[in-house]
């Protein structure tokens, strides 16, 4: 009950805007939802004999008028135990650590085009990741990204951000991407990310106007999510926990008719861990877990 309400008080939330600027939203707007699934197969700690597999569906929106995006997104994450009381952060805890997380994320854009060749976006986004309890469980970002397209081949993108969250306070990041054949649907195109945080990377060809393939490497998992008050995770009561791991795998995606897609993912995942911190941010602990496979199927939808 608990979440249907934060649901619906979610998307309230993201109806503001569109209430607040009619005129705007009637011109011309376009916007898309893409609804992903997923499931993460077991996964063994380093340290005793647990396993952990993880499931998960988001839905995200995006709603674009002349130069302003709203966005709004929810994710709801699944996970599996066996033999939680072997454990490396259980000490003597019995039953799972937890059993799901739940995201809830807006966001709010204005884009600006100088030229042919030159694009500015200001954005800012909110986010709530939590196991029970909302608060002390956000995290915002404030930034400004710069596009520059000198050709129809190439596109650089320079992003300045100011990340803060109830855990660890503000913090400033960079991505720089470079984009080649970025809107090619015929061979080869391909994309690198390098940032304050993890370097990302696709490689795709385009078979037909409708079929690509993609080889991708990226990281994944959650941000920091808010723990219980009650967690039996000890020490971590209403604390910190991030799950992480790196990925590799390949992407097929068909674009179907009424400009809609469907993508499957098939990948390994690796350098998988748990980070805890503590109520306050602090006592950072990391517990490795081995590579695990994961699939997923995405559906998006543009009008």
């Amino acid at each position: 009950m608990k979440l249907i309400i934060n649901v619906a008080l979610f998307y309230l939330l993201a109806l503001i805007p569109v209430l607040m600027f009619p005129a705007i939203v009637s011109a011309g707007p376009e916007g898309s939802i893409e609804t992903r699934l997923f499931n993460i197969g077991d996964s063994k700690s380093k340290l005793g004999s647990a396993q952990v597999g993880t499931t998960g569906v988001m839905i995200d929106g995006e709603y674009k008028t002349n130069h302003l995006i709203f966005s709004a997104g929810i994710e709801r994450l699944t996970y599996s135990w066996k033999n939680p009381s072997t454990l490396p952060f259980s000490s003597g805890m019995s039953g799972d650590p937890w059993a799901s997380f739940n995201v809830l994320k807006l966001g709010f854009a204005y884009e600006h085009y100088i030229d042919k060749q030159w694009e500015y976006t200001y954005y800012i986004e909110t986010e709530s990741s939590y196991e029970e309890q909302i608060s002390r469980s956000y995290r915002s970002e404030a930034g400004i990204k710069f596009l520059y397209e000198p050709t129809k081949t190439w596109a650089y993108t320079l992003v300045l951000n100011l990340e803060n969250t109830d855990a660890e306070g503000a913090d400033v990041g960079y991505d720089i991407e470079i984009e080649w054949n970025g809107d090619t649907r015929e061979g080869w195109s391909a994309k690198l990310q390098v940032s304050t945080q993890f370097p990302e990377s696709m490689l795709s060809y385009h078979f037909t106007r409708s079929f690509t393939t993609s080889i991708f490497y990226l990281e994944g998992g959650t941000n920091l999510v808010r723990l219980s008050d009650t967690s039996p995770v000890p020490g971590f009561q209403g604390g910190y926990v991030e799950d992480q791991y790196t990925a590799f795998g390949i992407l097929l995606d068909y674009e179907m008719k009424r400009n809609s897609n469907i993508s499957l993912a098939i990948q390994t995942n690796s350098g998988r861990e748990f980070t805890f911190l503590d109520k306050n941010g602090d006592n950072k602990t990391k517990y490795k877990f081995d590579n695990s496979s994961e699939i997923s199927i995405q559906y998006s939808q543009e009008f």
